[in-house]
């Protein structure tokens, strides 16, 4: 764009701040544009600004925009965000398919394209190409009778499918250009010589002509990476545009120079350049962008946030460790996918012995159940690479069997917990870590759980410093102090501090003006007060209900506007206690009474019968889990629930996926939704931020769930409303939670208890670089700091030497604990601040030596720091496994299976008694003696609603929920961690490890089945009890291993597995059994060349065995995508001669199959390696029924 020696980029400037598109004016469009949205109460507002001025103005500025470089542009958007805001609200100012709203909603899109906002340009897109039809208006045939309406009505097409990103939809319409074009240009020839056609609708020919030619190029670009092919698009485009421009056809042009600047920034920021500069590029990277092209959400373009990660050294070659801080939604998951591939791909020269270096990457979660929605997002990007992701359920407790999925896993997602525990048992395991990633990495903060992962950290960077750590969050203000705690030679260059987010984030404040006596009206004031954006009023009204206005209460506030925000999309209400989200829900019930309208969508025409349906399944499946009668599957029916951590887990999984199929409008929830979970909330209200007196929620967790509003790709914006009850209120909530400066930085858990012991010493706090190098710290007596102490205890104990643990040298204990102590967190901020860690050493070898004295015999000690209980539950459980080894010796039936009911009530007697089971009981506030016979129905499979019948007496719990919660805390996780550190302490006083139902005993108590067997299934994923009971009894192994359960599943073809269990769970088992495919087949098939042998399988249900018979060892034969396969997208068919005679190996097929759908794909020659006619005719056809009675050989060759 020319500018005229910088006269438009200055008059677009001026025009943005005191011009027609000034602040104030566009602020006040905002406004208006909400205000309809979401339907105000009250008189009509009278706004000053002016339509046509205002887009006059804005085309000044986006003009002058244009005349910025488009690298300028992508280093700095400048006010593009608040021009293509300003005509996106243009574009809701008039009614759907007005000619002037098409155009101003495709400028909008190519504005937010151009500003990095490429998820909005595709939200917009979609509105753009839908209206665009309706303006024609005409049908499919009729608008190519004539070129003067075909080539417009494509050119719009093609313009709304590239700023979709639409892959498919592109190319078809650029293939369909070539199509058209001789048949519109002999027409056009006609219509010429009559008079109806001009030299404008030759350019509008051409120009269509040239723009799908660009999009056959772009389609090249996006699949292939060929640079050249999109250089040819910006430069078709570019021609076309000169050429309209020529013609003095305007609004074509504006279609066709919008679509050549979006194209021109779609080359710069493909993937297929930026990742080129990852230091291990090759084939697999090549894979995966080209698997990510064709998923559900194709990826077409870097985001800013991502190119940041990239420019901070995500891929290169040093591979240092990381702090990445970015908002919720920024696209963090394929900066985690990009640093996985960049850890497991082949380092260049390794190309041909990659599958000999097992390497692992680790994704660790806060929650178990945050666990299952990672491994399954990374799953469908990753496993199509071959790669094969696992996630290990639950917490710390042990079970032995579990340990062998990590020998067909690449990726591991996976708590902090469960990995402290992995390599305190498996010590090996360090050194096949490659990376380690740490999601929500603020959970290091001051906690329990903080303190382990700050020791797990610390851990495995003194014993595996070839890993890699990464850590992400969304609220990180001093990610530079973390930078530097995990590299401190890198001078904090490793850290990428991201500020972008794909949609914008609106946060205001409610509250009530005007005087009581008249009534009042609520106003949302959006901004943080310093720098207002702009304000909402009349958003509700009350007057007095008899003596008291209502709505008064904040859970009647939040319920009121939740009504009106719901008409832009699903809201979330958060609340700060479980109490309270359920008061909210129950508010929003009564609200919609008062409406007359007792679901929502009921009023604005959104519900319909497929809502109806889906809330109905979502009610029974509820109804399954707690009763059909608990108030939950009622609200569901009405489109809204509460959701807090006393709900139980598949319950809470039920309403999540509610609330994303849109069944839930409304969810009010605590912050169990803010650690990670991904759902489409498009406002977040908040109407309280106190859990309890002097308990007020931090401005990091505010933060951190205000990131869940507005959903990249389906929102252009998202909505953060605080609630107050007046403005004085408001004005503190304003300024206490709108500042994002203000987010709490995250402090060691070690380096806090080190400075609360100094404060409990000195009377008063420490200036920084005091000397505090003779001071003696004393024990904590209870509370946090004693907890925190106990847990720093056994964590020393798992890193130091026990010749450094028993020495009676104090002097060599203090420095080996003082050496630890420096590489932790809390040893980095306390050096900052200057204070000496002489006295936490002190402190720590004091403590730890004690211990020694304690537990003077190293074996037992050694086993309760592989258990990660602490010394007093760990002494319990010694004397409990005592106990347990006294009885057999009196009693040796008890190990039969006639006694298991004995013994099993015998064990859980026992681990009761433990100090960690003892402690959760107390938190609970459940009666202990009914804790063994609800863990003996849990273990039997009875139904949460029956358990809650049978036990709710004796448990002294008020509602299903509660004995649910307790179920999940005392059974699920401390039972399990505590039984399972019996069964290690069994074995080393008898020598012998358990086995059977003694082994699995606890993942009987962590799943909630009854054998072995359905342990097994619950531990590859099957988390419905009865699902997993059912597939057990199927299985034909009476006391299967963990492995023969495995091999069992490998055998059945496919439709076998779907005909034992429903189409989800078959998925499911079908990718348990992939993950086996071994490494050296895996590198053979990434690499394009080598020979390998696999089974041929389900021979017996081709029904074509007597043709198998036939063959010979050494017959070709032929390999078939059966792609009309819905339970496996992988399967591949065996042929010979066009005969189907079975399937190639599931495990085999996963990674084969990438090769088979590539483009060009490698010659893959397939010959009958045994000699099936030498077998049948020895023993019959049916011995090539068997699981490896067949075998072929498969070799691949570049083309």
């Amino acid at each position: 764009m020319k500018d005229y020696n910088g006269t438009l980029h200055r008059l677009g400037e001026e025009v943005l701040i005191d011009g027609e598109a000034s602040p104030g004016l566009r602020a006040q469009l905002r406004s208006h544009v909400l205000g309809n949205q979401i339907s105000l109460e009250g008189a009509p507002v009278a706004y000053t600004y002016d339509l046509d001025g205002m887009r006059n103005g804005l085309t000044l500025a986006r003009l002058g925009q244009l005349t910025r470089t488009p690298r300028e542009r992508r280093a700095d958007p400048g006010p593009m965000t608040e021009i293509a805001e300003a005509y996106a609200d243009l574009a809701d100012r008039y009614e759907a398919a007005h000619p002037r709203r098409v155009e101003l909603l495709v400028i909008a899109a190519t504005m937010w394209s151009l500003a990095g906002y490429q998820a909005n340009a595709a939200t917009l897109a979609v509105a753009f190409t839908r209206e665009a039809r309706s303006m024609f208006a005409f049908g499919e045939l009729e608008v190519f009778e004539t070129p003067t309406t075909a080539a417009p009505y494509r050119i719009a097409e093609l313009t709304g499918a590239v700023l979709r990103r639409d892959l498919d939809e592109v190319s078809r319409l650029g293939q369909q250009t070539a199509d058209d074009l001789r048949v519109l240009g002999q027409r056009l020839l006609g219509e010429t010589a009559e008079g109806r056609a001009d030299v404008a609708d030759a350019a509008v020919l051409a120009a269509y002509g040239l723009t799908g030619r660009a999009a056959r190029n772009l389609a090249a670009l996006w699949r292939t990476g060929n640079r050249a092919a999109g250089h040819a698009a910006v430069a078709d485009l570019r021609k076309a545009s000169s050429i309209l421009l020529d013609a003095s056809v305007a609004d074509t042009w504006t279609l066709i120079d919008s679509l050549a600047h979006v194209a021109e920034d779609i080359v710069a920021t493909s993937p297929w350049l930026l990742l080129r500069r990852a230091a291990t590029w090759g084939r697999l990277w090549e894979r995966y962008l080209k698997a990510l092209i064709v998923a559900e959400r194709p990826v077409i373009q870097v985001w800013p946030s991502q190119r940041a990660a990239l420019d901070a050294g995500l891929v290169d070659a040093a591979a240092r460790n990381m702090a990445v801080t970015m908002p919720t939604s920024a696209g963090k998951t394929h900066i985690a996918e990009w640093a996985i591939l960049h850890a497991l791909a082949p380092r260049p020269g390794d190309e041909n012995r990659w599958w000999l270096f097992s390497r692992l990457a680790v994704y660790v979660v806060p929650t178990r159940a945050l666990a299952a929605q990672v491994e399954r997002h990374l799953a469908e990007s990753l496993e199509l690479l071959g790669l094969r992701v696992s996630s290990l359920f639950g917490g710390a407790e042990h079970v032995r069997y579990e340990m062998q999925l990590l020998d067909f896993t690449d990726v591991l997602v996976v708590t902090s917990e469960k990995l402290d525990l992995l390599l305190r048992n498996m010590p090996e395991l360090a050194a096949r870590l490659a990376l380690v990633l740490v999601d929500e990495g603020h959970a290091i903060d001051r906690s329990e759980r903080g303190l382990r992962l700050e020791m797990l950290l610390t851990r495995i960077r003194r014993t595996a410093p070839a890993a890699r750590l990464l850590l992400l969050s969304a609220v990180l203000p001093n990610g530079e102090d973390l930078a530097r705690w995990l590299d401190p030679d890198a001078d904090a260059t490793n850290l990428a501090s991201i500020n972008w987010s794909p949609s914008r984030l609106r946060t205001g404040v409610f509250s009530w003006r005007g005087r009581e006596a008249d009534g009042q009206q609520g106003a949302i004031d959006y901004g943080n007060g310093g720098t207002g954006e702009f304000f909402l009023p009349r958003v509700l009204t009350r007057h007095k209900k008899r003596v008291n206005l209502f709505p008064s209460a904040p859970k009647d506030v939040a319920a009121a506007l939740a009504l009106h925000f719901d008409r832009l999309g699903p809201v979330l209400i958060a609340q700060p206690t479980k109490i309270k989200a359920r008061a909210a829900a129950k508010a929003l019930g009564e609200a919609l009474k008062k409406e007359g309208a007792p679901k929502l969508g009921m009023t604005d025409g959104s519900f319909n019968a497929e809502v109806a349906r889906r809330r109905l399944e979502a009610s029974a499946e509820i109804g399954r889990y707690i009763g059909n009668s608990h108030e939950l599957t009622i609200m569901v029916l009405g489109g809204y629930a509460y959701h807090h951590a006393e709900v139980p887990q598949a319950v809470r999984t039920c309403l999540e996926r509610a609330y994303r199929n849109g069944a839930l409008r409304v969810l009010c929830a605590t912050s169990t939704l803010s650690q990670g979970m991904n759902l489409p909330t498009k406002t977040v209200l908040v109407p309280d931020t106190w859990r309890g007196q002097n308990d007020r929620v931090s401005v990091r967790d505010f933060w951190n769930t205000a990131g869940r509003a507005g959903r990249a790709g389906q929102e252009t914006e998202g909505h953060v409303v605080l609630i107050a009850k007046d403005s004085s209120a408001a004005q503190e909530l304003r300024r206490h939670y709108l500042d994002r400066d203000r987010i709490e930085p995250v402090v060691s858990t070690l380096g806090w208890l080190y400075y609360e012991l100094v404060i409990a010493r000195l009377g008063h706090r420490p200036d920084a670089g005091e000397d505090l190098t003779a001071l003696d710290l004393a024990d904590p007596a209870d509370g946090k700091l004693a907890e925190w102490a106990d847990g720093l205890d056994i964590q020393l104990l798992a890193l130091l030497a026990e010749e450094v643990v028993d020495t009676p040298d104090q002097h060599l204990l203090e420095q080996a604990a003082q050496s630890l102590l420096g590489d932790t967190l809390g040893g980095h901020q306390l050096g900052a601040q200057e204070w000496s860690l002489a006295p936490l050493a002190r402190f720590s070898a004091r403590r730890v030596a004690a211990i020694a004295q304690r537990l003077p015999d190293r074996p037992a000690r050694a086993a309760i720091v592989r258990s990660g209980l602490s010394v007093q539950g760990g002494t319990d459980a010694l004397s409990a496994a005592e106990q347990i080894q006294t009885a057999f010796d009196v009693r040796p039936e008890l190990l039969t299976a006639e006694y298991w009911p004995n013994l099993q009530r015998l064990i859980l007697a026992l681990a009761t008694e433990v100090h960690e089971v003892q402690r959760g009981i107390r938190q609970k506030k459940v009666a202990a003696p009914a804790l063994v016979p609800l863990a003996t129905d849990w273990i039997a499979g009875v139904p949460a609603a029956d358990l809650h019948q049978r036990h709710q007496g004796n448990l002294l719990t008020p509602d299903i929920t509660a004995t649910t919660s307790a179920i999940d805390k005392i059974i699920v996780q401390d039972l399990a961690w505590v039984v399972s550190a019996l069964l290690q302490f069994l074995e080393l006083r008898r020598g012998v490890p358990a086995e059977g139902h003694l082994a699995a005993l606890p993942a009987m108590i962590k799943y909630g089945v009854g054998s072995p067997a359905a342990c097994y299934a619950s531990s590859i994923g099957i988390h419905d009890r009865a699902t997993a009971t059912t597939l057990a009894a199927n299985c034909p192994y009476p006391e299967p291993t963990f492995r023969q359960f495995l091999d069992w599943l490998n055998q059945l073809t496919t439709d076998e597995i779907t005909t034992l269990t429903d189409p989800d769970t078959a998925r499911l088992l079908i990718r348990s059994t992939e993950r086996r495919s071994p490494r050296a087949t895996q590198a053979a098939i990434l690499s394009g060349t080598g020979t390998f042998t696999c089974p041929l399988r389900g021979v017996r249900y081709s029904g074509n065995d007597l043709h198998l018979a036939q063959l010979s060892a050494g017959t070709l034969l032929d390999l078939v995508r059966d792609l009309g396969n819905e339970a496996d997208p992988n399967a591949i068919q065996v042929q010979h001669q066009g005969v189907f005679l079975g399937w190639i190996a599931r495990e085999i097929a996963r990674p084969l199959a990438l090769a088979l759908d590539e483009d060009p794909a490698p010659h893959i020659y397939v010959q009958l390696t045994t000699d099936a006619r030498s077998i049948a005719q020895q023993s019959g056809a049916d011995q090539l029924h068997g699981h490896n009675a067949v075998t072929l050989t498969i070799t691949l060759a570049p083309r």
